[in-house]
């Protein structure tokens, strides 16, 4: 399906023919129509601290590497190795593919391009050093036009697409798997430009050398899959096209989501875009897009067709080849409505000026973390979570059990872990009695009461104190509270009662603390064990208080903010 669906959005969006693939360029070789080596000019805007151009050139095909390097030059775009012969063999291959390809072809581009390759070896340009050179790539320029696809010729186009479908690497004709037509079965697929691979390049599909890892009768010399040439160029083209845009792709930790709309008019992929990866600027349009969702009414976006079919797809960086993390195709209304119900699932209360109403993805994955970064987030997480967003389906237990972890750990249960854990209790759990948005003051269920009054006690604690206190019961009870109620609890509220009795008035907390205790059952209010939901209702019970705490008064009359 991932093939069939990318081969699809080849065939209804590009306009790139095999044998041409669209790369970056950063620098442009002028020359004379005589061949003569004239200079550099930078490619892009000016300004950037390294300029790159995108265009159509002729396609790499599956690299190079090892000594395959020294006899594998690409045609019209190379790095300074090849062009300025800084390694003399890697001059001469380039030499000989461009002298083989454009000898007998006679137009200004190609005769310049074979005299400045038969004049030996240039130098480099006046500051440029070698190592720039040879991380940089570089295109011809002749005359003043740059020579990619628009600007070769069509002699140049033609030598160029027989030369490499003679020496594509291919076995026999058979069907292909995924067009159904008969075609040269490729052996070495192109490959895809993704973030965090090793040299920026790697297979999406492709043969493992261990036998335990091919199937039955075959061997590293046979095609890793059935697929014919055209399909292999289709799907890799249409992949790296979608990498490249940022309308069509989002990081997620360390993996990539690209995404797109069958129709490809691009309005999906932009509601999506904003929908998913929410930005400060965006908070209004989503408030009024989720209002609209819990009021049941129909929205609608110009452009775009909420029955469209709409394709996202996971992937991660691997040695060797791409690792697919997930691949989900829906129609276009069903999963932007997945992704309004995620939002109102983590819709929680905070007291105070709030930065973010609506947590974008890469907040809660920070929050799993000690350094609060992306790079730290656990590898299968990201696209674990993304998933189960998308599909409506049930949150990964590990994003439960990495908040919890980082709360037993001494971290404050700010907005994001409360937003998660209510998120993970109403639609794995099923919980609605506690995951409101704000304080549940007529619930008696036990372990979100517990967490309740572990909050009145620590305010008991720190209005005592007069908030001068390097270590809170908080900081010495919570793990324990928050797991073995029973271990905890009977100690912290005698040392309530002295914190009350500094306190000259005391009644609002004393009261509150007494109506806690009365909603528990006398014979086992504190248990000696929370299971992993029990102590997620425990937290978001303390959550709830305390941001009550910031915003209530005091009863009976008292007017100073608690």
């Amino acid at each position: 399906m991932i093939i069939n669906a990318l081969v699809n959005r080849y065939e209804a969006t590009q306009e790139i023919p095999p044998g041409w693939q669209r790369r970056e360029a950063s620098y442009a070789l002028e020359l004379s129509e005589s061949g003569e080596f004239l200079g550099v000019m930078p490619l892009g805007n000016p300004g950037d601290k390294n300029p790159r151009l995108t265009l159509t050139l002729p396609s790499t095909g599956s690299g190079r590497s090892g000594k395959n390097a020294y006899e594998t030059s690409y045609f019209l775009c190379d790095d300074g190795s090849y062009m300025f012969g800084l390694d003399p063999r890697k001059f001469t291959s380039a030499q000989k593919l461009h002298t083989e390809l454009l000898s007998n072809i006679d137009t200004p581009p190609a005769r310049a391009i074979c005299a400045y390759f038969k004049s030996g070896l240039p130098a480099l340009p006046q500051g440029m050093d070698e190592k720039e050179a040879q991380k940089q790539k570089f295109i011809f320029m002749v005359d003043g036009r740059r020579i990619d696809y628009d600007d070769c010729g069509a002699e140049i186009r033609q030598a160029w697409e027989k030369w490499e479908a003679s020496h594509k690497s291919g076995g026999e004709r058979k069907r292909c798997l995924v067009s159904g037509k008969y075609d040269t079965v490729i052996k070495l697929h192109d490959k895809v430009e993704l973030r965090g691979v090793s040299m920026g390049k790697t297979p999406l599909i492709s043969m493992n050398d261990q036998t335990s890892f091919r199937s039955y009768g075959t061997t590293p010399k046979d095609p890793p899959a059935q697929i014919g040439t055209e399909t292999a160029f289709a799907y890799v083209t249409a992949l790296n096209d979608l990498l490249r845009n940022e309308k069509h792709r989002q990081f997620i930790g360390g993996d990539t989501l690209v995404y797109w709309a069958e129709n490809g008019n691009g309005a999906e992929e932009e509601v999506f875009s904003w929908t998913s990866q929410i930005k400060e600027d965006d908070a209004d349009k989503l408030e009024s897009l989720i209002k609209k969702a819990a009021a049941g009414r129909l929205f609608e976006f110009e452009g775009c067709n909420l029955d469209s079919r709409f394709h996202l797809l996971c992937l991660s960086p691997n040695s060797g080849r791409i690792s697919v993390r997930f691949f989900h195709t829906d129609s276009f209304g069903s999963v932007l409505n997945n992704n309004i119900a995620h939002y109102q699932r983590l819709e929680i209360y905070k007291a105070g000026n709030d930065r973010f109403r609506h947590l974008p993805i890469w907040m809660i994955l920070n929050e799993t973390t000690v350094k609060k970064q992306a790079t730290d987030v656990a590898p299968l997480l990201g696209g674990q979570l993304y998933k189960s967003i998308i599909t409506g389906g049930r949150y990964p237990m590990t994003l439960y059990q990495a908040i919890l972890n980082r709360i037993r750990a001494g971290e404050d249960v700010n907005k994001v872990k409360a937003a998660v854990i209510k998120a993970v209790l109403m639609r794995n759990y099923d919980e609605k009695e506690v995951t409101t948005v704000a304080l549940n003051t007529h619930t008696s269920q036990k372990p979100y009461v517990l967490g309740r009054l572990f909050s009145v006690i620590e305010q008991l604690q720190q209005r005592a104190s007069g908030g001068g206190l390097n270590a809170t019961i908080r900081d010495r009870y919570f793990a324990r509270a928050c797991a073995n109620p029973a271990s905890v609890f009977p100690t912290l509220l005698r040392l309530s009662v002295h914190h009350a009795a500094k306190l000259d008035n005391s009644i609002f907390y004393e009261k509150l603390k007494t109506e806690l205790l009365g909603k528990l059952d006398v014979q086992s209010a504190f248990p000696p064990v929370l299971n992993l939901d029990d102590q997620g209702r425990f937290i978001l019970g303390y959550y709830h208080q305390t941001q009550e705490f910031f915003t209530a008064k005091k009863d009976k009359g008292e007017q100073d903010n608690v």
